[in-house]
């Protein structure tokens, strides 16, 4: 039976597997999740000198000053999975500088001083920040979607993706943008199946966009 998904408000997407609103509280397992899939959806642990380092950049700023658009996924064994969504990226990234980034500027070291590897890239995103793009203009939105394996392939990632892109709709939003490495064929594919399209593609991954625009198209936010 297909389970159909609010926008806002707890909901069982499949017995034991429920949608619920993120909250500072859930922070650890941010840290976890993102951790446990930063290397292209595989397990980053032996990758990074700093645990937290992927959360801080990509998950836990989202549950301080984006709650209304994050959702974790619950089952039997805790929190396995999230979705964060940002309505405005400029806005966002003008607190980023001003609350965020300078106390994680005195915690980690500088890129620089650090051997190039696995935590470079985030590195130099505590550092700078992360200037304006192009597609902000037409996608001001983005979000962030992880899963531990043993929620991937069952369709709770549409479930995600359809709801917190009807949140962003409703905020009015006309679009929502996304980075996916060109290591992560699977997310690739999986982004172009729930309407999404390439904005814009470097060596190492791509932008993808999606039109939320009234009457714009999209897949049915359901669970079989």
């Amino acid at each position: 039976m297909d389970t159909a998904v609010p926008a806002r408000a707890d909901a069982e997407v499949r017995p034991g597997i429920r949608l619920r609103p993120v909250s500072i509280a859930d922070v650890p397992a941010l840290q976890d999740i993102c951790l446990r899939t930063g290397d292209c959806g595989r397990d980053a642990t032996a990758l990074t000198r700093f645990p937290e380092l992927l959360a801080d950049v990509y998950a836990t700023p989202y549950a301080h000053h984006e709650a209304a658009f994050g959702t974790v996924v619950q089952d039997e064994g805790g929190v396995a999975g999230y979705v964060l969504g940002c309505l405005d990226s400029a806005e966002f990234e003008r607190w980023r500088q001003a609350a965020w980034w300078p106390p994680l500027r005195r915690r980690y070291p500088r890129p620089e001083d650090v051997e190039e590897g696995f935590d470079s890239g985030p590195l130099r995103t505590v550092a700078t920040g992360t200037g304006p793009d192009p597609v902000w203009a037409t996608h001001p939105s983005h979000l962030h979607i992880d899963l531990l394996p043993r929620l991937q392939g069952g369709g709770i990632g549409r479930v995600l993706v359809e709801r917190v892109c009807a949140q962003l709709a409703a905020a009015g939003s006309p679009g929502v943008h996304l980075g996916v490495s060109a290591r992560n064929p699977g997310a690739v594919e999986f982004y172009r199946r729930t309407g999404f399209t390439e904005l814009a593609r470097t060596a190492g991954g791509h932008t993808f966009g999606r039109s939320l625009a009234p009457g714009s198209t999209a897949p049915a936010s359901t669970v079989s």
